[in-house]
């Protein structure tokens, strides 16, 4: 038998309402956790390219302005040599331009010198700083090397280990302009885009002949290694650390700008989702229980507790009793329990072989073999109605199940009339109709009211009936029959019960109707049945009230129409 079949369900009905709702809960947090990943990922590529675009305004400004520079009239007369001046209009001039260059660089913090070569004169001069010549003489091949970096698809190249600019005069006037770009102000910028973070950069161009990072060189060399791209490729790591790389270019000078994260940094709020993933699990998983805890009191315990008591019961231990707190929704059964209890305790008291024993002594010997041996299947029957928790069927069959035990224990009288008889065999049938269900139809006919009062030996019908169910239809599991019909032949009131079983062979068929006509006949017989037992009953009793005898005795035995076994009894009118 299964155990605790209702908080299984119980169980599963829990499990069924609230696992899509942890699992809904736990893809809700998941998805939310990817989103402000990627919702980081995002911005910080945001402004990854907002800061590439940023150098390359910055990049083309100063190319702008040094051109503005290059188009002024004292820069011409200076690279013309066929401008006369006198020494003090050329010092005068170079004067002036030394200024403007100056001017440039002390208003831009990225420039870092502001150079303007003059090849007919061979020198070139610096913005003023104390810590530079204010010239510089250089060769023709200087110079020409210089010239020969600008293209103009691109004005950035690498000189004297900085990144320039060279601007030549678009006029054609035969000088140029180099701007050296100040790696100390392009480190603090970079090193200041991302104020929330720790993170390196790194800055390079012209493929990889200038860079700027923050990474010493292994550190960096080994950084890099396996770097292929843009960020979502990009995963490496340093120190056993993980990093996420974030990429730009420019679109001068094969400018690549990579900024790198620890992922351990980049997730932070994706962790605070983890954390609420275990939360939201452990909230659950306490929930649950706490409910499961909660229903074990509540109705699991207490249906074990009856269980228990229906299996002592079993035991014949009839003194059990079941305690429980006022109001509580089981305390009706609880009672009711204790009531039929109290109730079979005092049926079971009285010992139906005792009762028997008040007549004569041949009559109670053979009324003492009529029990009620179906007894532990009925409650066995009404057991597991409890336990499946069918409580109306249950309630109906303790009913039926007391008035029947009443008809046989609350009487001491050995005959009674045939409707109450009839009546008492018609509970059993309805017993076994409970305990057969859909497997067995039962038929019976109403007794007339003119033979209600006829007196007979108790517990006639009953065993007749309980034969054809344990062993006529015991083995049907469908389409089972059990039929009673009552009728009037040859002065007698004819109770035949017939059922279609199909175990009855000719020979047992003969084997019955042979004993049956032994017992009529006062021949004793070495195993007394439930029907012999009836037979001989009922002949000592209609011969003791001077019925005349029928021939064959009073209970017969033959083949049913409907195919198996038919008794019939036949009692004098």
């Amino acid at each position: 038998m299964r155990k605790n079949i209702t908080f299984k369900k119980l169980i599963l009905l829990f499990l069924a309402v609230s696992l899509p709702v942890f699992l809904l809960g736990l893809f809700l947090i998941r998805q939310n956790s990817t989103a402000a990943s990627n919702r980081t990922f995002s911005l910080i590529q945001d402004k990854v390219d907002l800061t590439a675009e940023e150098l390359a305004n910055l990049l083309d400004q100063l190319y702008h302005t040094a051109a503005e520079v290059a188009g002024q009239g004292n820069l011409e007369r200076l690279a013309n040599p066929a401008y006369f001046m006198s020494p003090y209009e050329a010092a005068k001039n170079v004067l002036q331009m030394q200024e403007q260059q100056t001017s440039i660089r002390n208003a831009n913090p990225y420039i870092d010198n502001f150079v303007i070569y003059y090849p007919n004169r061979l020198q070139a001069y610096n913005s003023k700083k104390s810590s530079r010549p204010s010239f510089f003489e250089f060769t023709m091949d200087e110079y020409r090397q210089l010239a020969g970096e600008h293209s103009s698809a691109d004005y950035l190249t690498v000189y004297n280990g900085k990144l320039t600019e060279v601007i030549l005069p678009s006029f054609g006037a035969d000088f140029l302009i180099r701007v050296d770009l100040s790696g100390a102000a392009l480190e603090e910028l970079l090193g200041n885009v991302f104020s929330e973070y720790d993170y390196y950069y790194r800055m390079e161009a012209l493929d990889g002949s200038w860079q700027v990072t923050n990474l010493a060189r292994v550190e960096g060399e080994k950084f890099m290694q396996g770097h292929t791209g843009r960020w979502a490729q990009a995963e490496m790591s340093i120190d056993d650390k993980g990093y996420e790389c974030f990429s730009a270019s420019l679109p001068m000078g094969d400018v690549q700008l990579d900024f790198f994260f620890s992922r351990e940094q980049l997730f932070r709020d994706a962790r605070a989702y983890q954390y609420l993933y275990v939360y939201f699990g452990l909230t659950v998983l306490l929930a649950s229980s706490l409910f499961l805890l909660g229903s074990y009191a509540i109705i699991h315990r207490p249906i074990r507790m009856m269980v228990d008591a229906f299996q002592r019961i079993s035991r014949q231990d009839y003194d059990v009793r079941i305690t429980g707190r006022q109001g509580s929704d089981f305390m009706y059964l609880y009672q009711e329990f204790n009531h039929m209890a109290e109730e079979l305790g005092t049926l079971i008291e009285k010992n139906y072989q005792q009762q028997l024993l008040l007549s004569r002594a041949e009559l109670k010997q053979l009324q003492a073999q009529i029990n009620p041996h179906f007894l532990y299947n009925a409650f066995f029957l009404l057991r597991r109605m409890i336990h499946d928790e069918l409580y109306e069927e249950a309630g109906q069959m303790a009913d039926t199940l007391g008035l029947y035990f009443q008809y046989i224990t609350r009487n001491s009288q050995d005959f009674m009339p045939l409707g109450r008889e009839y009546h008492h065999a018609m509970l059993y049938c309805e017993i076994q109709q409970l305990r057969f269900g859909d497997r067995i139809l039962v038929e019976t006919d109403t007794l007339p009211e003119a033979y209600q009062d006829i007196p007979v030996p108790k517990l006639m019908i009953q065993p007749i009936l309980e034969n054809a169910f344990n062993y006529g239809l015991r083995d049907k599991v469908d389409d089972g029959i059990l039929r009673v019909n009552i009728s009037e032949a040859d002065g007698c009131l004819v109770i035949a019960i017939e059922d279609n079983g199909e175990a009855l062979s000719e020979e047992q068929l003969i084997r019955i109707q042979n004993s049956l006509q032994d017992t009529a006949r006062g021949i004793q017989l070495q195993e007394m049945t439930g029907m012999l037992n009836i037979q001989r009953r009922l002949d000592i009793y209609f011969r003791e009230r001077g019925k005349s005898e029928i021939e064959g005795g009073c209970l017969k035995a033959e083949r049913s129409s409907l195919g198996g076994l038919c008794m019939r009894i036949c009692l004098p009118i």
